[in-house]
Parts: C-alpha cells; sequence; structure tokens
C-alpha cells in the first residue's frame, strides 16, 4: 500500500500554486539509526524485580517497516488543523509537534486543568445561570411593590459584580489563550514529556521539562502493557524501555495513541515510529508530516523518484479525507502491520537492499 499513489504517477503543480522552497535540509548525524547500518546490540541483561514487571507485556521486536499508519493516532488531525498548524508556522515560527527532526510529545501542567475547569464552569454561568438570575430578578422587580431604588438595584449590581464581570474577565482571557495568546497564561506552560530524534537517533525523556535519560533508539525495547479497568475491559500502554539500564519510568509512546485502541494499531504505530527514526527509509506519509517531506534527505529522494503530488494530504476536502482514512483503515486490515524482523543482535540483514545514501554532519 503506498498512500501517496493515487495521484503522484503524473502530478505536475496547478497553474499559479505556491510553491514553497524549503529554508534548510536536515542533516543525519552518525548516531542515527538505520535498519541498514547499526552495530549488533548486547544481550538484554535481567536488572530485578521492577525490571521484571514492567517488561511484563507483549514486546514488539524490531523490524523493516511498510507503509502501515495507525489511523487511531492521525486522524484528529484535519486538512483545515493542518492549514491552521502551517499558518502558525510561517507566521509565527511556531513549531509543529512531528517534523523531519523531531517527535515530541508535551502534557498539560496541573495548573491547567484547573484552569479548564474553571473557564468551563464561567462559560456555563454565563449561557444558563446568569439569564436565569436576571431573568427572575426582572419579574421579582416587575411584580414585587418594592421598587428598583428600594432593593433591587443593589442586588443587581452584587449579581454584576461578583458574578457577570468575573465570569466575562476568564472567558475572554480563555479565548485570547485559546487563539494562541499562550504569553497571557505563562502557569499554563506545558510540561515536555519525550522527544524522538530523527536526525541524531536519540530518545529523552523528560523530567520536570529537563531531560531525565538519553539513549539511542537502538537500545530500546518497544513493549504493550495492559491492565485491567474496573469494567473488565483492559487499558493499553505502548512504552519504550531502555534494555540496558534500571529506570523505573520508560518512554510513554502510547500516550500519542491513547489507551483503548486495538492491539493492531499499537503495532502499526510502532512501524510507524520505526519508519520515522530509521533514516535508511523516507518518512511515514501522513498528513502531519507532509510540509516536512522536502526537508528531509532520504525521502526528499524517494519522493523525487515515485513523482509524489507534494499535497496530496493537504488538499483533501475534509469529507475526502475522512473517506481516505475510511478506506485505508479497511485495506490495512488484510496486510502485515510490520515487515520482515530484524534480529538487533546480530546486525543488519546482509541481504538487505542497496542502502541509501546518508548526508551525514561531520
Amino acid at each position: 500500500m503506498n498512500t501517496s499513489q493515487d495521484q503522484g504517477a503524473n502530478y505536475t503543480p496547478k497553474k499559479g500554486e505556491k510553491k514553497k522552497i524549503p529554508t534548510s535540509i536536515s542533516h543525519y548525524q552518525e548516531t542515527a539509526y538505520s535498519s541498514e547500518d547499526f552495530a549488533p546490540q548486547k544481550p538484554r541483561v535481567e536488572q530485578g524485580f521492577l525490571r521484571r514487571m514492567m517488561t511484563k507485556g507483549k514486546v514488539f521486536g524490531f523490524s523493516h517497516t511498510t507503509d502501515a499508519i495507525a489511523i487511531s493516532a492521525i486522524d484528529d488531525v484535519t486538512p483545515e488543523d493542518m492549514a491552521e498548524y502551517e499558518t502558525d508556522y510561517e507566521t509565527d515560527g511556531k513549531p509543529m509537534y512531528w517534523d523531519e527532526k523531531t517527535l515530541s510529545s508535551e502534557s498539560f501542567s496541573g495548573w491547567s486543568q484547573v484552569y479548564m475547569v474553571v473557564a468551563s464552569l464561567a462559560k456555563v454561568c454565563l449561557i444558563v445561570f446568569l439569564p436565569l438570575f436576571y431573568s427572575i430578578l426582572f419579574l421579582l422587580m416587575i411584580f414585587d411593590d418594592i421598587g428598583w431604588s428600594d432593593g433591587y438595584s443593589e442586588d443587581f449590581l452584587i449579581l454584576t459584580l461578583y458574578g457577570t464581570l468575573p465570569c466575562l474577565l476568564i472567558s475572554g482571557h480563555f479565548k485570547l489563550v485559546d487563539s494562541g495568546h499562550y504569553y497571557l497564561a505563562p502557569f499554563l506552560q506545558s510540561k515536555r514529556v519525550f522527544e524522538m530524534n530523527r536526525t541524531t537517533g536519540m530518545v529523552t525523556l523528560f523530567k520536570r521539562n529537563k531531560p531525565y535519560f538519553t539513549h539511542p533508539f537502538i537500545e530500546f525495547d518497544c513493549v504493550l502493557l495492559s491492565s485491567p479497568t474496573r469494567q473488565g475491559f483492559l487499558n493499553y500502554s505502548l512504552t519504550l524501555i531502555h534494555r540496558y539500564s534500571n529506570y523505573s519510568v520508560g518512554v510513554p509512546l502510547g500516550s500519542l495513541l491513547g489507551p483503548n485502541a486495538m492491539v493492531d494499531e499499537y503495532l502499526r504505530f510502532w512501524n510507524m515510529a520505526q519508519r520515522y527514526m530509521d533514516i535508511s527509509q523516507p518518512l511515514p506519509d501522513i498528513m502531519m508530516l507532509e510540509p516536512a517531506r522536502q526537508r528531509d534527505p532520504t525521502t526528499i529522494e524517494y519522493d523525487k523518484e515515485h513523482n509524489r503530488n507534494p499535497r496530496y494530504w493537504r488538499d483533501m476536502t475534509e469529507e475526502e479525507y475522512a473517506q481516505k482514512l475510511k478506506m485505508l483503515k479497511t485495506e490495512q486490515k488484510s496486510i502485515p502491520a510490520t515487515g520482515k524482523p530484524i534480529d538487533i543482535f546480530k546486525g543488519p540483514d546482509s541481504t538487505a537492499s542497496k542502502k541509501h545514501n546518508r548526508n551525514k554532519k561531520k
């Protein structure tokens, strides 16, 4: 399955189409991961009870990758959302969370959750409760013998000062923050969780916004952990665990997918992660990474050979995009989620195809 071939075979830019020139081409470093060129890994050594508990799950081994993608991890970003991402990148230089260099994961701070609750309550008050209170106050003023100046003016003032104005301020602030003015709420700064770097081949886990550990991608085991819920269902967690250390935590790769996907979806996501980190392969063919394809050396070569439409995904309508994902979801049920297994303890397959030229940074 090749998601870019529907329009790519004879693609030529449309008249008047704006062609964006890439600002810079990535340079792979010597430490970058390649499935066709890596040193054989040392055997794994068990390191106590905690380590055994962390790895007590289904281990996804390294493999040659396929074109399979995890639909559940990408279907929340539509062509309209992508257009907004690109606008922010062009105007404010705001980077996307996934590009040709890094895949970054962040989470909300504790204050963010409190802020969201308060903003939601303020919105409910403005829409439901405050109009109701004003209506009751107005009706009482009409049918009661007490005049406006004898009591209701004070009630109106109290309701406005201590109810309406605070709710308006909170809702207005939320709208500004939601529009991208994060400098108005420094307490909402997100926390970095992890980063996967294609150009260096390194994976970093953060703690309190500072690197907790950094190791080469090939030194991690990908484990699908599961735990039962009160209802008897299983919640899943796809985690990268460093093979040669005794850390009490791993890299929560599954946070980009959620805990309730099908097992095959986690395997497809692991396939995507390997393809992303493997510099001998082009970037995964998904909409989020489409603008980055023209800045990655291996992907540039691949797209040139296949005459790929550089805006294949982004030029779709919302309906076309949803239909395409639905079709891919059906097609992927009949194809393997990953390719031929790779024995990382013996080294790359001697029968592997010719290596891609690498633009390494000296």
